[in-house]
């Protein structure tokens, strides 16, 4: 018997899309409390939050707040100075990945 790949990529898309769809299905015909509302508009911030600022915290398996030895931390910083003053993402992905890639480079 053949394998067939597209079983498995008609099997991965139907995985990845139900738990989307559901709950919308589900939910769209009911109303939320504010409250709840309220706090689920806070969980993309904090989601965001913990996946950067464990990246860039997290050097080699520990936390380090050097700037000598964690690479991440000094191009962080730069990146989010330029995002303030900028206030454009293009700019501060721009330059937070030059930044990053000239602190590597040297050392």
């Amino acid at each position: 018997m053949k394998f067939n790949p597209w079983f498995l990529i008609l099997g991965m898309s139907i995985v990845t899309y139900l738990p989307r769809m559901l709950p919308m299905l589900i939910l769209s015909k009911r109303t939320i409390p504010e409250k709840l509302a309220k706090w689920m508009s806070f969980i993309p911030v904090s989601i965001f939050s913990a996946l950067v600022f464990s990246d860039i915290f997290f050097w080699n398996g520990s936390v380090d707040v050097n700037p000598l030895s964690n690479l991440k931390l000094l191009p962080s910083i730069l990146t989010a100075i330029i995002a303030y003053y900028t206030k454009s993402l293009l700019w501060a992905m721009i330059l937070g990945v030059a930044s990053l890639s000239f602190f590597i480079y040297l050392s």
